[in-house]
C-alpha cells in the first residue's frame, strides 16, 4: 500500500513537470497577458561566444522566469493569496489603505514626507529648481500674451489629499520636514500674478457633500465624472483669460456602469485572480452644447496622465479645433502628423496654438512642465540662426578642451557616429534643457529683452492659414 502511494506521487510529479514543459515549450493554453509593463526578451539562441563567456545560462534563466507554463494564472493566484490572507500586494507601488482604498506609492509618500528625496536630499537645491521652473513660466506666459497665446496651470488633485483617512499607515517615510512642490508652486504662483486652476481645495471642501465618487476606490486618478465635471469649469475659465466664447459642455444624468479606463487601473496592476469588491462607478455622457457663435482654437495640452480621463470622457474634436496632448512633453496624442515632441518644430507649434495648459498634480510636479518650459522660452527669444551659432561655439569650446576631445573620441568610436554629430546632439540638448546658462538675456528675474523675430509673421501666416 505504502509502495503504491509512493507510485502515485511519482508518476502524479512526473506528469505535472511534463504538462509544465509542455506549457514552457509549445503552449497550448492560452492566458490573459498579465498587466503592467514588462521588457519582452526574444528567444535565446546558442553561440560559442555566449556559451563560452556564460552568459548564456543567465539569459535562458532571465527567458523562463518571464515564460514559463501557466505562468499568467499562477502569478494571479499567488497575489490573490497575500490579498487575501495577508491584505499584502506583490507590487511595490500599490499599498493598501483603509477598508481595501489602494493607492499609488509615490502619493503615499509625498502625502508623508515628500517625493524631493528621489531628486535630492537639499532642500535648498530643490527650492533653485521650483525658483527657475517658476520664472521661466512667468516669462513664457508675459511672452506668449504679445501673440495673444494663452498659457495656465491646471493642478490637479491626487487621493492622497482628498482621502487622508483612508490612507495606509505609515511605516517607512521618516523625512517629513521636505520641501513640497504644490506648497512652493502655489505660493509663487500668487507671488508672479501666473494663470492657474488649482483643484486641490475644490475636492477637499466637497468631498463630503457630491453624491459622486471624486475619486474611485481603486484607481489613482479623479473619477471620469469628476473630471468631466472640472472641465467644464476649465473650459469656462479658458473663455475668462481667452476673453471669447468657446464651445461648452453637456454633461448628462449620472449612471452606474461596468469599470471604465481608468477607474481600476490599481487593481489591474494587481494581477488578482478575482475582482476586488467595490462600490459601482457612476459614468455621464458629456455632449458639446451647440454654438454657432462659439470658437473653436487650437488647444494644447502638456502634463501627466490625469489628463487621461478627460480624453477618454469629453468630445474634444467637437470643442477645439486641434487638440493635441503632449504626454510629459515626450509622445503626442491627438495629432496624426508626429509622436514624438523632439519632432515637431517649435517655432510652429507655438504660433500655431491658442491655449497651452501645464496640468500636473501635487506627486508630478517635481517634473513641472517636463522641460517644455525651458525650450519654449528659447524659442520665444531667440531664432533658430542665434541657436545654431551658439551650439556651434560650445562644440568649438569642447574640440579645444583635451578631456573633452577624448571624451567624445571616444563615444564617436565606440557609437560608429561622427564626433560633430554627438557634440551637436548634446549641445542642443542643454540648449533646451539649460537655455539660461548660455544666453545672458534669460537669467535672473527680469522679462528678456530678446525676441525671436521670426514668430510674428510665422504667426500671422499660420492664423492666416486657419481662417
Amino acid at each position: 500500500m505504502k509502495g503504491l502511494l509512493y507510485k502515485i506521487l511519482f508518476f502524479s510529479t512526473i506528469a505535472v513537470l511534463l504538462v509544465f514543459t509542455a506549457q514552457t515549450v509549445a503552449p497550448f493554453a492560452h492566458f490573459e497577458p498579465l498587466n503592467g509593463v514588462t521588457e519582452e526578451l526574444e528567444k535565446p539562441e546558442l553561440t560559442f561566444r555566449n556559451y563560452a563567456n556564460g552568459s548564456l545560462q543567465n539569459y535562458i534563466d532571465a527567458y523562463l522566469r518571464e515564460h514559463f507554463g501557466f505562468r499568467e494564472p499562477l502569478i494571479r493566484y499567488y497575489n490573490q493569496f497575500l490579498m487575501s490572507c495577508f491584505h499584502e500586494t506583490n507590487n511595490e507601488n500599490v499599498l493598501i489603505g483603509k477598508d481595501g482604498w489602494l493607492f499609488g506609492q509615490r502619493y503615499v509618500r509625498n502625502y508623508y514626507e515628500s517625493l524631493m528625496y528621489e531628486y535630492t536630499d537639499d532642500t535648498a537645491k530643490m527650492r533653485e529648481v521650483f525658483e527657475t521652473e517658476a520664472l521661466r513660466l512667468w516669462k513664457v506666459q508675459e511672452l506668449l500674451k504679445e501673440y495673444d497665446i494663452h498659457i495656465f496651470v491646471n493642478i490637479t488633485p491626487s487621493k492622497d489629499v482628498v482621502y487622508p483617512d483612508y490612507l495606509p499607515k505609515n511605516r517607512t517615510y521618516l523625512r517629513p520636514d521636505g520641501l513640497h512642490a504644490y506648497d512652493y508652486y502655489k505660493k509663487r504662483f500668487d507671488e508672479l500674478g501666473i494663470q492657474y486652476i488649482d483643484w486641490v481645495p475644490v475636492f477637499q471642501k466637497i468631498r463630503d457633500s457630491v453624491d459622486y465618487q471624486l475619486f474611485p476606490k481603486l484607481g489613482t486618478h479623479w473619477s471620469n465624472i469628476a473630471s468631466a465635471y472640472a472641465f467644464d469649469s476649465i473650459i469656462r475659465y479658458m473663455e475668462v483669460i481667452g476673453n471669447q466664447n468657446l464651445v461648452n459642455l453637456d454633461i448628462g444624468e449620472r449612471f452606474q456602469s461596468e469599470t471604465r479606463e481608468p477607474d481600476n487601473d490599481l487593481e489591474l496592476l494587481l494581477n488578482l485572480a478575482s475582482p476586488i469588491k467595490s462600490p459601482p462607478n457612476q459614468y455621464a455622457e458629456v455632449r458639446v452644447i451647440r454654438d454657432t457663435t462659439a470658437s473653436k482654437p487650437y488647444f494644447t495640452v502638456v502634463g501627466d496622465s490625469f489628463y487621461w480621463n478627460i480624453v477618454y470622457n469629453v468630445p474634444l474634436w467637437e470643442t477645439f479645433r486641434k487638440y493635441p496632448y503632449w504626454y510629459y512633453n515626450h509622445t503626442i496624442h491627438g495629432d496624426e502628423n508626429y509622436k514624438y515632441t523632439l519632432d515637431v518644430d517649435p517655432e510652429k507649434e507655438l504660433m500655431r496654438t491658442d491655449y497651452i495648459m501645464l496640468t500636473y498634480g501635487p506627486a508630478s510636479l517635481y517634473e513641472f512642465s517636463s522641460c517644455f518650459l525651458p525650450r519654449t522660452l528659447l524659442h520665444l527669444c531667440y531664432d533658430k540662426a542665434a541657436i545654431d551659432s551658439t551650439a556651434t561655439e560650445m562644440i568649438k569650446g569642447w574640440k579645444s578642451d583635451p578631456e573633452k576631445f577624448e571624451y567624445y573620441e571616444k563615444v564617436s568610436k565606440t557609437s560608429q557616429t561622427s564626433m560633430d554629430q554627438i557634440m551637436r546632439k548634446d549641445a542642443m540638448y542643454l540648449l533646451r534643457m539649460h537655455p539660461e546658462d548660455y544666453f545672458d538675456d534669460l537669467k535672473g528675474a527680469k522679462l528678456p529683452a530678446s525676441r525671436n523675430s521670426n514668430l510674428k509673421t510665422l504667426r500671422k501666416e499660420l492664423s492666416a492659414g486657419q481662417s
